[in-house]
C-alpha cells in the first residue's frame, strides 16, 4: 500500500463527508465521456511511501486574484486532493515540464488526427495548419508560458477536463491510489498530470481555443483552491487554435527561469517528443562590420577595415531537432546514423560501439529497441561496476522519456549494455513500483537480454578476433557475475568465457577451444587459480598436469573461483582444480594412484614424519607424491578448502567489514604438504634427520624453509616475513661458513710445500 494509513483515513472520511458530490452550483453540467477531448492527461503517478501532511483547508496560501468572469467551484475538495497530487504522486519536480510538454504533444497530435479525418481538406489545410509547442520564460513577470497550436478547449470543456480531478470520478481515483492494488490502466484514466503545474506554480492560467467553429478564446484561472474562474479572453489572440499555460512560479522555484534549466528539462525528458518544440532564447551572434574609427583616414579605393562585434537577439529554438531512429525500418538507417546517434543520446562523443541490434515487438505488447555495446568501458562503471548511477538503458513510452534507472529492465549483468526501448503498451502515468511489477516489463526483459546474448555472440564470432579481446578485456567480469546470478542463461555464456591457459599464456582461449586441443582419452578440464598469469604458470600444482602434457586453464580473478562454482562440467567433461588433494589423472587408474602414494609414503616415512612434527599447526598433513616433476614440494588444499587467493579475498572483505584479519579461517584452511621425495632439496633433508637427529636445528630450519617455498610459490602469503627472513640468512650463513671451511682447507698443504722448499 503506497499511500499512508493515515492519508487514507483522511481521504475516507472526505468521501464519507460527501466532499466529493458535484458542485450543486454547476450541477446542470453533464459529465464527458472517457474519450472527448481528454487534452489534459496524467503522464506519470510518482507515489511516494512518506506520510502525507495534508492540509485540513481547501484554500492554499497563495494570495487569490479574482477576475471578471464566471465562478465555479471544483467538483472535488480540491484542497486536499491537490495535496495529495503535489506532495505525493511527484517525487521529482522537475517532471512538471515533462507533464505539461507531453499534454501539449497530445492535443497537437490529436488535431492532426482530427485533420486527416476531417471532411473538408480545405477546412483541415485551413484549420490544422503545422502543430507545434512553444515554451518561453519571462523573468520580470516570473512566468513561463507552454503554448501549443493542438486542438484548444470550448468553454464547456474546460469545466470538464480542469474543473474535476478525473474523469472517473474522484472517489474511484481515491480508492485507487489507497488500496495500492489498482491496474496501471485503470490509473490512466485520472487526468492529474496537469495539476503537476501546482509542483512548481502558485497560480496557474490557462487561455484556449477551440478548433471547432465559431469558438471563443477563453481564460481559465485557479490557485489551486476550492474554486476556479472562466471568462472570455481578449489578451493576445490564439492564430487557429490551441491552448497558452501560464504558471506563475513559486518563490522556491524560480530556478526554472533560466533557459538553460528548461534546455536541460527539455533534452531530458522531451528530446523525441513528434511534434517540434521551440524554447525562447537569447543568442549572440558575432558580425563583421566596418570600423569607424580605424576608416576615418581611408584613401579612395582602398578597402575598408573590419571588426567583429557582439550582436544578442532573442528568438525561438527548436530544441527536439534529434530523430528517434528506433522508429524507422531497421533498412533504411545506415551505420553512421547508428553511431552518431548512440554518441549523441549516450553523450559517449568519442566512443564507437562495438555492436548495436534494432528490433521490435509486435503481437502480445509492441515494443521498439535499439542496443548497444559499447567499444570502452563507461567512465562511472570503472568506479563501480554496478554503479547506481549508471544510466544503460532508456524507457520511452510513445517517444516521451520516462525513466533511465529501472533495474529488473535488465539484469545487473548486462549493465553496460546501452540503449533506448520504446513500448506503446506502458501507459505514461505508471509509477516506478508498478512498473515494475508489469508483465510487460517481464517480457521486455527477456527479449533485451536474448539480443543483448545475441550481439555478444556475433562480436565472438568475427573474424577480427581483435573485438572479442578488446570486449572481453572491458565487460568479461560482467559475463562471469551473469554464469553467478543467471541460471536462465547460464548454458548460453559460458561458451563465451575466456582465459589463459598454460598452452596459450599471451592469448585468450574458450571452453571449446580447449576441449579441441584435449589429448585422445582425456576425460576432464583442468585449471588452477592464481594472482595473475605469472603466478599460475610457477603453480607446482599446476605443474604436476602439465608434466604429463595437459593443458591447464589459469583463473586469475577471485570472482573466478566463485565463478566456477557454478560450471561444474562442460560438454560431458568435468572440470577439475588441480591445487586440491587428491588429484587423479585420466590416464592413470585410481587404485594404482593410491597404492603408488602409499609405498612413498612408507618408504620416506622418517621425513614424512619429520615435516608432519616440524610442521605441526601450519599443514593438516604431509604426503609424498611422484606427480611434482620440478619443485621439491606444494601446497593443496582438501576437496572443500579456499584456494589462497579467495583467502586474501575474504580477510580482505572481513577487514573491511570491521572484523580481524587473523585467524578467520581457522584450521578448516590448512593446506595439505605434497614432497617430492626425488628432489635434491628433500634428500638433503633426509641426510640431516639422519645424522643430526630430529632435534638438529639445522634440520628444522631446512625444513620450516621447505614449507616457505611452497607457500610462495603455491600462492600463499608468508605470515610471518621476520622469521622468513632469518631462515634463509641462517641458511646463507651456514653456507658462507662452509665455504670458508672449504678454502682455508685448500690454501693449508699450499703454505706447508712453500716452507719446506725455504729451508732447503
Amino acid at each position: 500500500m503506497n499511500l499512508s494509513n493515515a492519508a487514507a483515513l483522511l481521504l475516507a472520511s472526505a468521501i464519507s463527508a460527501g466532499a466529493f458530490v458535484p458542485s450543486p452550483l454547476r450541477a446542470d453540467i453533464a459529465r464527458p465521456s472517457v474519450g472527448e477531448y481528454p487534452l489534459f492527461v496524467s503522464n506519470d503517478i510518482r507515489r511516494r511511501k512518506n506520510v502525507l501532511r495534508m492540509s485540513d483547508g481547501a484554500v492554499m496560501d497563495a494570495e487569490t486574484v479574482v477576475e471578471e468572469g464566471e465562478k465555479y467551484e471544483f467538483q472535488a475538495e480540491v484542497g486536499r486532493v491537490m495535496d495529495i497530487i503535489i506532495n505525493s504522486l511527484y517525487s521529482n519536480r522537475d517532471v512538471f515540464l515533462r507533464e505539461l510538454v507531453s499534454n501539449a504533444a497530445d492535443a497537437c497530435d490529436k488535431k492532426r488526427f482530427l485533420s486527416i479525418t476531417a471532411a473538408s481538406e480545405d477546412a483541415a489545410s485551413a484549420t490544422f495548419d503545422k502543430p507545434s509547442i512553444k515554451i518561453k520564460a519571462d523573468k520580470d513577470a516570473m512566468t513561463i508560458t507552454i503554448e501549443d497550436s493542438g486542438v484548444g478547449m470550448t468553454k464547456q470543456e474546460l469545466i470538464n477536463n480542469l474543473g474535476k480531478i478525473a474523469q472517473s470520478g474522484t472517489k474511484k481515483f481515491v480508492e485507487a491510489l489507497g488500496d495500492g492494488s489498482a491496474d496501471v490502466n485503470l490509473i490512466g484514466q485520472f487526468g492529474v498530470g496537469f495539476y503537476s503545474a501546482y509542483l512548481v506554480a502558485d497560480k496557474v492560467e490557462v487561455v484556449t481555443k477551440s478548433m471547432q467553429d465559431d469558438s471563443k478564446q477563453y481564460r481559465w484561472t485557479s490557485d489551486a483552491s476550492s474554486e476556479y474562474t472562466i471568462a472570455e479572453d481578449t489578451s493576445d489572440p490564439i492564430e487557429g487554435s490551441g491552448t497558452r499555460l501560464i504558471l506563475h512560479m513559486k518563490d522556491d522555484a524560480l530556478e526554472y527561469l533560466e533557459a538553460s534549466k528548461l534546455e536541460e528539462l527539455l533534452q531530458h525528458y522531451s528530446e523525441f517528443v513528434e511534434f517540434p518544440i521551440s524554447m525562447w532564447k537569447e543568442k549572440t551572434e558575432y558580425k563583421q562590420v566596418p570600423d569607424e574609427e580605424a576608416n576615418k583616414d581611408l584613401k579612395e579605393g582602398e578597402e575598408p577595415k573590419m571588426k567583429t562585434v557582439p550582436e544578442t537577439t532573442e528568438a525561438y529554438e527548436q530544441m527536439n531537432t534529434n530523430k528517434p531512429i528506433w522508429l524507422r525500418p531497421p533498412s533504411e538507417v545506415t551505420a553512421e546514423e547508428y553511431k552518431d546517434f548512440y554518441q549523441s543520446a549516450f553523450r559517449a562523443s568519442y566512443d564507437e560501439p562495438l555492436a548495436h541490434t534494432h528490433f521490435s515487438l509486435e503481437g502480445q505488447i509492441e515494443c521498439k529497441s535499439i542496443l548497444y555495446i559499447p567499444g570502452m568501458l563507461p567512465f562511472e562503471l570503472s568506479r563501480d561496476m554496478f554503479d547506481e548511477d549508471s544510466r544503460n538503458i532508456r524507457l520511452y513510452v510513445k517517444r516521451v522519456f520516462i525513466n533511465d534507472k529501472f533495474e529488473d529492465i535488465v539484469p545487473r549483468w548486462l549493465k553496460f549494455v546501452r540503449g533506448v526501448v520504446d513500448s506503446q503498451d506502458l501507459p505514461l502515468n505508471v509509477s516506478r513500483e508498478i512498473l515494475q511489477k508489469s508483465k510487460v516489463l517481464s517480457i521486455i526483459n527477456k527479449r533485451l537480454v536474448r539480443k543483448s546474448l545475441d550481439m555478444i555472440q556475433s562480436i565472438a564470432q568475427d573474424e577480427d578476433e581483435s573485438k572479442y579481446i578488446m570486449f572481453w578485456n572491458n565487460f568479461g567480469k560482467y559475463l562471469k557475475v551473469g554464469v553467478i546470478e543467471d541460471q536462465r542463461y547460464k548454458d548460453d555464456i559460458i561458451p563465451l568465457l575466456r582465459f589463459f591457459s598454460s598452452k596459450s599464456v599471451d592469448e585468450y582461449t574458450s571452453f571449446d577451444q580447449y576441449v579441441e586441443g584435449m589429448k585422445e582419452g582425456q576425460k576432464s578440464i583442468y585449471y588452477v587459480t592464481a594472482d595473475g598469469k605469472e603466478k599460475a604458470k610457477m603453480s607446482p600444482a599446476a605443474e604436476k598436469v602439465r608434466s604429463r602434457g595437459y593443458e591447464v586453464l589459469y583463473l586469475t580473478e577471485p570472482l573466478d573461483e566463485i565463478m566456477i562454482e557454478s560450471v561444474r562440467d562442460y560438454k560431458d567433461f568435468k572440470l577439475v582444480d588441480v591445487s586440491k588433494e587428491g588429484l587423479n589423472l585420466d590416464d592413470e587408474d585410481k587404485e594404482e594412484r593410491k597404492k603408488k602414494e602409499d609405498e612413498l609414503n612408507e618408504s620416506h616415512k622418517t621425513v614424512k614424519d619429520y615435516l608432519e612434527g616440524a610442521l605441526a599447526g601450519k599443514v593438516q598433513k604431509v604426503k609424498m607424491t611422484d606427480l611434482l616433476s620440478e619443485s621439491p614440494a606444494a601446497l593443496v588444499q582438501s576437496a572443500y578448502g579456499m584456494s589462497p587467493t579467495m583467502q586474501r579475498y575474504m580477510k580482505a572483505q572481513n577487514v573491511a567489514s570491521g572484523g580481524s584479519d587473523t585467524g578467520m579461517m581457522g584450521s578448516f584452511n590448512q593446506a595439505v604438504l605434497e614432497v617430492n621425495p626425488s628432489h635434491p632439496i628433500v634428500k638433503d633433508l633426509e641426510s640431516m634427520i639422519r645424522a643430526g637427529g630430529e632435534e638438529s636445528d639445522e634440520a628444522k630450519n631446512f625444513a620450516v624453509l621447505l614449507y616457505d617455498v611452497a607457500a610462495l610459490t603455491s600462492g600463499y602469503e608468508i605470515e610471518d616475513s621476520g622469521d622468513f627472513a632469518q631462515r634463509i640468512l641462517t641458511l646463507m650463513t651456514t653456507k658462507a661458513k662452509s665455504d670458508v671451511q672449504d678454502a682455508e682447507k685448500v690454501e693449508t698443504p699450499t703454505e706447508t710445500v712453500d716452507s719446506e722448499a725455504d729451508d732447503e
